[in-house]
C-alpha cells in the first residue's frame, strides 16, 4: 500500500519568554528530516519485529517470504510512485502490519493513482521466484509454500477494502460512475472483510480494515482528474489482470506444497 507523508509541524514557542528566532528554512528541514542512520536502525528494527512476529503463526519459511515479499510488493509502489513524478517515495515497514511507501505529491490523475497502488501486487509477484526455484532444483515441495506465502500476500492486497491496495485500484473506476458509489461499495466491502477477520480471530487485521471503513466513509481520495473512458475500461481490466496472476500464483503454490486451502481461512492472523 501507498501512503501520504508525514508534514513536521512548526516546532512551538515557549511560553516562559518572547518567541524565538525561527531557524532558517535549510536548518529547519535539516532538523526535521531524520538521519539515514536513525532510518537504517527503525527500519532494522521494525523489520526484525515484524519477522518475530510471522515467524509465531507462520514458521520461519513464512516470515522470509512474507518480510521479503513486503518489501518487494512496496519497492513496485516506489519505482512507479517515484517515475509519476509523485516521489522521492521510500519504503516503510509497519510492525504487525506490513509496510507502505510513501508519496510526496498525490498522483495529477485517477488513472496514475490505480496504476500505483497495482504496481505492488503485480511487482510483488517477482519474490515467489526464489522459492519456485529453489523448489524445481531440490524437488522438496515445501519451499512452493514461501511462493503460496507470496501470492496470498498479494492477492489478499487486491482486496477492495480500504485501506487496502484493491480500494485504490477500484474506487478510481467506481468513482466515475458516481462517487457516492465508490463510498457506499467501499465501505460496504470493508465491512464484509471486518466480518470476515473477527470470525476466524485476525483481530489485527479486523481494526486496519475496521479503521479503513471509517475512512472511506468519512473522506474520500484527493482531488486528481477522474478516468477518462479509456482509462476507465483500462483500470478495471489491469485490475482483473493482476488479480488473475496473484490468484494463479497461490492456487499453483498451494498445489505444488500440498497446502490445504482452508489455510486461507486464517490468512492474516493467528488463531
Amino acid at each position: 500500500m501507498a501512503e501520504a507523508p508525514i508534514i513536521a509541524e512548526t516546532p512551538a514557542v515557549s511560553p516562559w519568554g518572547p518567541p524565538a528566532e525561527a531557524p532558517p528554512a535549510p536548518e529547519l528541514e535539516r532538523l526535521a528530516k531524520p538521519t539515514p542512520a536513525n532510518q537504517f536502525v527503525w527500519g532494522l528494527i521494525s523489520t526484525l519485529i515484524l519477522a518475530a512476529w510471522i515467524a509465531l503463526w507462520a514458521g520461519w519459511l513464512g516470515a522470509v517470504a512474507l518480510v521479503g515479499g513486503v518489501f518487494v510488493h512496496e519497492f513496485g509502489h516506489l519505482m512507479v510512485i517515484n517515475r509519476a513524478g509523485c516521489g522521492p517515495s521510500r519504503i516503510r515497514i509497519i510492525p504487525f502490519f506490513g509496510g507502505a511507501a510513501t508519496m510526496s505529491k498525490a498522483p495529477q490523475s485517477d488513472f496514475i493513482g490505480v496504476l500505483i497502488a497495482l504496481a505492488g501486487p503485480a511487482f510483488g509477484l517477482v519474490a515467489a521466484i526464489p522459492f519456485v526455484a529453489l523448489g524445481l532444483a531440490t524437488g522438496q515441495r515445501g519451499w512452493l509454500a514461501g511462493a503460496f506465502y507470496v501470492g496470498a500476500l498479494n492477492l489478499i492486497n487486491l482486496a477492495p477494502a480500504a485501506p487496502l491496495d484493491g480500494s485504490k485500484a477500484l474506487g478510481p473506476a467506481l468513482a466515475r460512475i458516481h462517487p457516492w458509489l465508490e463510498r457506499g461499495a467501499l465501505v460496504v466491502i470493508a465491512l464484509l472483510a471486518l466480518a470476515w477477520s473477527l470470525q476466524r480471530g485476525s483481530w489485527l487485521f479486523a481494526a486496519v480494515i475496521g479503521f479503513g471503513a471509517l475512512r472511506a466513509f468519512t473522506a474520500m481520495r484527493l482531488a486528481a482528474r477522474p478516468l477518462s473512458a479509456a482509462e476507465w475500461a483500462g483500470s478495471v481490466a489491469l485490475y482483473a489482470l493482476v488479480v488473475g496472476a496473484c490468484l494463479a500464483v497461490t492456487l499453483w503454490a498451494a498445489q505444488g506444497a500440498g497446502i490445504g486451502l482452508r489455510l486461507l481461512s486464517g490468512f492474516g492472523g493467528a488463531r
